[in-house]
């Protein structure tokens, strides 16, 4: 079978609109779909679909690690396709799909920075879409997140080891520990 019956029997057959019957398609006939001459513009707009497509259906059904080398490489496939203009990629919705793909698949995986970088991108180039803004302000939390519970951590034990004291003659780490708790749980 060649790219183009496989791409026509793909996206002409309804029981592909199923996710799984996607995945699964693609899965066994993976090997064709990675050794293609990508000189032809043709073959490469295949390509550069399938494996787009392949890649928005594995996030979408939470598989996120085995969808990141698919999202990078779909991404890569969108930049480098010559009827796209690189300055004007963000004009590209699947384009954007696919940051946004990659942004929230490496945010689940706990790559926090790299989840950042498209998340970054996708603002600066749709400052208005609050969406993407909320998936900063949550990596931003992340990072409060983890802190908060350090310090509650902290407390607790400084708590459990005030407590093995007479409250008399260790007034001052008592007060320490009962106002870092407070203001802890204030925040």
């Amino acid at each position: 079978m060649t790219i183009k019956e496989f791409y026509n029997s793909v996206y002409s057959n309804e029981q592909t609109k199923n996710l799984d019957t996607f995945i699964s398609l693609i899965e066994t006939n993976m090997e064709l779909l990675e050794n293609q001459n990508m000189q032809d513009v043709e073959i490469y707009y295949m390509v550069m679909r399938l494996t787009s497509d392949y890649a928005n259906c594995l996030k979408s059904k939470e598989s996120y690690s085995k969808a990141l080398p698919y999202l990078d490489r779909a991404i890569i496939l969108h930049e480098n396709y010559e009827d796209i203009d690189k300055s004007k990629l963000n004009e590209v919705e699947f384009y954007r799909v696919l940051r946004f793909d990659r942004g929230v698949s490496n945010f689940h995986v706990k790559k926090y920075s790299k989840a950042q970088l498209d998340f970054e991108w996708l603002i600066r180039h749709n400052p208005d879409n609050d969406i993407y803004k909320s998936w900063i302000y949550g990596l931003k939390f992340r990072k409060y997140d983890f802190t908060l519970k350090i310090l509650f951590y902290i407390v607790i034990g400084a708590m459990l080891f005030v407590s093995f004291f007479d409250r008399n003659t260790n007034v001052f780490i008592h007060n320490f520990t009962l106002l870092t708790g407070k203001s802890i749980s204030i925040n």
